[in-house]
């Protein structure tokens, strides 16, 4: 199966009556998602649009998709900067109904991810964090390297994904202490290690981001047969898990906490539910190799 993404175009502050837009998508940015995932989509509107470094020639390589949102109405203030989410909610619930064949989940860059309402509901979800591990090529690489170097090395970021979704699994079965010295881990970490091995053989400059995926507890294949309850009172609290590589001078951990809150609700029996991400600005990485 495919794995897709939904990403916004821009970091939106509301504020009051009014929004402020932080910045859009850097160059970098995109060279993650291309990086990361099968297929990119960064929705836009009628009322405003965000334009993407090089969009044109991303979108003729195939690299990302822009499905554009129609609003009828006159909108003002808030409601436009409400907008750019309403867009990536409203594209996302499309996809998910007509496209099977790829696993689709919600992106946001930044700390919180924000969900219009309409289309929240209150779910038990695990936040699974890596922070500072995702390696990512620095901003001028050109994307034609970036797609060459997924094709190439297509088994370990299959691995990764994988190794992620099985740490969400033990720790459903196995909420405890011990969680840190689990095979689970001990794959990840290995798949991580691999991972950034390759990318800094391929590249001069890479930096680090924070990955954070939200899992759903509440359903999806996953949860079948185990009871969300333990592992929301295990996890009411982040356990970080120290990895112990510490690259560009920077610790790297792996964290875990359970709660309650807003979740995309037509993703209610999907396994993940949204992911944020976070460039550590002081994580470049030389390789003096």
């Amino acid at each position: 199966m495919n794995r897709g993404v939904i990403a916004a175009p821009a970091i939106i502050n509301i504020q009051g009556n009014g929004f402020t837009m932080e910045r859009g998508l850097s160059p970098q940015e995109i060279s993650y998602y291309a990086l990361y995932w099968d297929k990119v989509v960064v929705p836009t509107n009628n009322l405003v649009h965000v334009g993407l470094p090089e969009e044109d020639i991303l979108i003729d390589s195939g690299v990302i998709e822009r499905p554009r949102v129609q609003f009828q109405g006159a909108f003002h203030g808030a409601e436009i900067g409400q907008a750019f989410a309403i867009s990536q909610y409203e594209t996302a619930k499309n996809l998910i109904e007509t496209d099977r064949s790829t696993e689709w989940v919600i992106h946001q860059i930044g700390r919180q991810i924000h969900i219009p309402q309409k289309y929240a509901e209150l779910k038990n979800s695990l936040r699974f964090e890596l922070v500072n591990l995702l390696p990512v090529p620095n901003a001028a690489t050109p994307i034609i390297d970036i797609l060459e170097f997924k094709e190439r090395r297509s088994d370990e970021l299959n691995a990764l994904h994988n190794a992620i979704e099985e740490v969400y699994i033990e720790a459903l079965r196995c909420p405890d202490l011990g969680l840190g010295e689990s095979r689970a881990i001990r794959d990840l970490k290995a798949q991580i290690g691999n991972l950034d091995e390759v990318t800094r053989e391929r590249w001069n400059l890479i930096s680090k981001y924070d990955f954070s995926v939200e899992f759903n507890l509440d359903g999806g294949s996953f949860m079948q047969g185990i009871a969300s309850g333990a592992v929301i009172d295990f996890f009411a609290n982040s356990h970080d898990l120290p990895v112990v590589a510490v690259l560009g001078g920077l610790a790297s951990l792996i964290r875990l906490k359970a709660s309650r809150g807003s979740s995309f609700k037509p993703a209610e029996n999907s396994n993940k539910l949204s992911f944020l991400s976070y460039a550590h600005s002081a994580g470049i990485i030389q390789n003096d190799r």
